[in-house]
């Protein structure tokens, strides 16, 4: 339920009151709270039917009026009940020379002028006030007389304003239940970035690209994206699952999370320290004056080891001749005053300075993997209402692969939800423009189209979505990297 659907289920509202009691046009104000936490009455439908008027204009959107005495509109929904009220003609009142009030600001505004009017309060059977209706000018019983509300239109209008009045707070209830729902999956966002700030933003950004990814869709009329079009409904799903795709991080260690180097600093740490150890013993060992080129020689070549390390500890891609380097360093030791060899390197640290690409070990990248699956039991909790139940589903395979080698499911082709598809592409586009992130650069727009038309080759991404993808433009929003906006 939309606030646009609420607009479109009042003005049925009102059109049936307008048929039933026989009168002109109306208006409908809902109870709402202003910024102040102040309830307030807001136009929120208006029908006239001889100036042709189905909706409210956008000068009287703005109208709100406070529950006293300062507006009829006011006054019934104060003291909650119903008023009746008539005005003689403007020309015999300016005839009789009449002092005027100010014309009605409604009537200004449409050109239009109020005989009689009807205002009546709109209570639940629970006494509860959910609005205001206002009626205006009962049309004459016939041709040639003029006539106003009658008792019989008020009792009328009482027995069907209770029947309308759990219609709108029904409606309320939805949209209400709608901003609950747009809270908590805002608050999850906040909770995963707060584990790890340097991704913040990722999740809005991914989003954004999935909805304008499925706008595109729905505007292909030709080819085999041409069937397929997204409802309001499912683009609502699409974003949910787009917003919480790794909710499941929050489960995942911290340090592993927020790794930027192969080595954790304390590891980094222990290696320098082992070094100073090494000098130091070299320097026991080769005390004698004689001795002083054979220091200078492993002096040096504990710098060059510690240089290397440097180097190889980055989490870029690593050249070959620095992990053949990386290996040999292993031997690099020296016996210390028990006897004990003490190494540059351990056999775990080598392993790490090893790893060809990015940060993550073996294990760790598992465990980073893990988090889809986290994300997938913890949606499945979610009571989705109609029509959000895929949430989970969409959202646990935005990482899986049509030829079977993503994860976690390792699941193919058709056994990926479309959504999923189109999640995957924004996923991995975002992930490698981002600027945010301070252990890589971003890298340029069309270098990272160039990295998913190569998955597209291998039979990896959708051919025809990553076609969409490029002749909608759809990288171009949102700018990547910007500040995110929270869900509506």
């Amino acid at each position: 339920m939309s606030l646009e659907s609420l607009s479109s289920d009042l003005q049925s509202i009102l059109n049936s009151f307008l048929d039933l009691i026989e009168c002109d046009g109306g208006s409908i104000y809902t109870l709402e709270k202003n910024l102040q936490g102040e309830p307030v009455l807001v136009f929120k439908a208006m029908i006239t039917r001889s100036l042709g008027i189905q909706k409210v204009p956008e000068s009287l959107k703005s109208a709100v009026f406070r529950l006293d005495e300062g507006s009829l509109v006011g006054r019934t929904g104060l003291h909650r009940k119903g008023f009746k009220e008539s005005y003689a003609p403007a020309a015999v009142r300016l005839g009789q020379k009449i002092a005027l009030e100010p014309r009605n600001p409604t009537d200004q505004t449409i050109n239009y002028e109020t005989k009689n009017i009807l205002s009546a309060p709109l209570l639940t059977p629970r006494g509860d006030l959910v609005g205001v209706i206002q009626l205006v000018n009962k049309l004459p019983s016939d041709l040639e007389s003029e006539s106003g509300f009658t008792e019989k239109d008020e009792r009328l209008c009482g027995i069907v304003s209770a029947q309308a009045s759990l219609a709108i707070e029904n409606s309320t209830l939805l949209i209400e239940q709608e901003r609950i729902l747009d809270g908590f999956v805002n608050a999850c966002v906040t909770a995963i970035e707060a584990r790890d700030p340097v991704t913040s933003g990722h999740s809005q950004r991914v989003c954004d690209l999935s909805l304008e990814f499925a706008s595109a869709v729905n505007r292909v009329n030709t080819g085999p994206l041409s069937i397929i079009h997204f409802s309001d409904l499912q683009m609502r799903e699409l974003r949910y699952a787009a917003m919480l795709h790794d909710i499941g991080k929050i489960s995942v260690k911290e340090d592993i999370l927020k790794k930027e180097k192969k080595l954790y600093p304390w590891e980094l740490s222990m290696i320098e320290m082992r070094m100073k150890l090494m000098k130091a013993s070299f320097r026991l060992q080769y005390s004698a004056e004689k001795d002083q080129f054979e220091l200078a020689k492993k002096l040096r070549e504990i710098d060059q080891a510690r240089t290397l390390i440097l180097a190889a500890n980055e989490p870029t891609v690593l050249p070959k001749d620095v992990s053949s380097s990386i290996m040999e360093l292993t031997k690099l030791q020296v016996m210390d005053s028990e006897g004990e060899p003490c190494c540059a390197l351990h056999e775990q640290e080598k392993q790490k300075l090893c790893i060809p690409r990015g940060s993550l070990s073996k294990e760790e990248r598992e465990e980073i993997e893990k988090h889809v699956s986290f994300t997938y039991e913890i949606l499945k909790m979610v009571p989705w209402s109609r029509g959000l139940e895929s949430v989970p589903n969409i959202a646990h395979r935005h990482h899986e692969k049509l030829d079977g080698t993503g994860y976690p499911l390792r699941v193919r082709g058709e056994e990926i939800p479309i959504q999923s598809r189109m999640l995957t592409v924004c996923d991995i586009y975002d992930a490698l423009t981002a600027k945010d992130r301070p252990y890589k650069a971003a890298v340029p727009v069309d270098r990272a189209l160039a990295i998913l038309e190569d998955e597209v080759k291998q039979g990896k991404l959708d051919s025809q979505l990553f076609k969409l993808f490029l002749e909608a433009k759809v990288y171009q929003l949102p700018a990547t990297g910007a500040p995110a906006k929270k869900v509506a």
